[in-house]
């Protein structure tokens, strides 16, 4: 990794801080993706004193506009991005409604992802070797496609919205592709961590899921490997991975007309924040 740029959304906890610690040990310049400066810039600070190259990057999924200003600071001081890991992710109890009127955890985990793939794909394509990793959940297969209420406006549920979330990121992946073939794109699932993303459980069961399962540095591990292993061949590109191995994902992910709809649906939603 020596020499390439690679950007970690969600970099401040969990799976994206510890791919951006093993990236940064690998030789990676990592552009750290965090919601609160604060946090960020602590990361940044940690890598550096680590003896890694870092930098911050402010970015809240939750705004489209904050969103589309990370893509533009980031084109503005960059020739080139080698690595996108989309990583940042939430899930809530009850369903929340975003200042840009989508479901908070849709425009989170799946529709601000699109809009900073689709603002960085052209840096991306200057890299020799350009990379994107979805970071997913074997969640996806719980997903439906309603295209009648694609964000849940009503029967929500926290993990109902989460899967369809997953679901939306390995469609993405699929798409994506298709469309742009000289950049491989991946999804995985990395296992079932003890991350931040438990806290749509009650309480009791957080704190109980946390206890049982494997740490972040344990989901990280995968999405470093398919994020830097230069034996990862072009035909993996739009594949799914459950952990280190490729998978099938369910029937609903495998759809490629769901794949273009959702890209086109996706792309109507965002436009206002695409051009210019």
């Amino acid at each position: 990794m020596t020499g390439r740029t690679a950007l970690v959304t969600g970099a401040t906890s969990g799976i994206g801080l510890e791919t951006a610690r093993a990236l940064a040990r690998m030789g990676a310049s990592v552009v750290v993706g965090a919601r609160d400066p604060v946090r960020g810039a602590a990361v940044v600070d940690e890598l550096v004193r680590a003896g890694g190259r870092a930098e911050p990057l402010q970015v809240d999924f939750a705004s489209l506009a904050s969103v589309r200003r990370a893509a533009d600071a980031f084109i503005a001081s960059h020739e080139r991005l080698d690595v996108l890991v989309n990583n940042a992710g939430t899930a809530v109890p009850r369903r929340e409604t975003t200042a840009d009127g989508h479901e908070r955890t849709w425009q989170t985990n799946y529709l601000g992802h699109y809009l900073l793939t689709r603002l960085l794909l052209p840096i991306l394509r200057r890299a020799p070797s350009p990379r994107i990793v979805n970071v997913s959940s074997e969640g996806h297969r719980s997903g439906r496609v309603d295209w009648s209420d694609l964000e849940l406006s009503k029967g929500y549920g926290g993990f109902r919205a989460y899967g369809n979330t997953k679901l939306a990121q390995v469609l993405f992946t699929r798409e994506l592709a298709r469309r742009e073939p000289g950049v491989l794109s991946v999804a995985l699932h990395p296992g079932a961590i003890g991350t931040n993303i438990w806290r749509a459980l009650p309480a009791h069961a957080d704190a109980l899921v946390r206890l049982i399962l494997p740490g972040a540095a344990h989901g990280a591990a995968p999405v470093v490997r398919l994020a830097s292993d230069p034996a990862l061949p072009a035909s993996a590109s739009g594949r799914y991975f459950r952990r280190f191995d490729e998978s099938t994902p369910s029937a609903s992910a495998r759809s490629d007309s769901d794949a273009a709809r959702l890209w086109d649906v996706s792309e109507r939603d965002v436009a206002p924040f695409l051009g210019g």
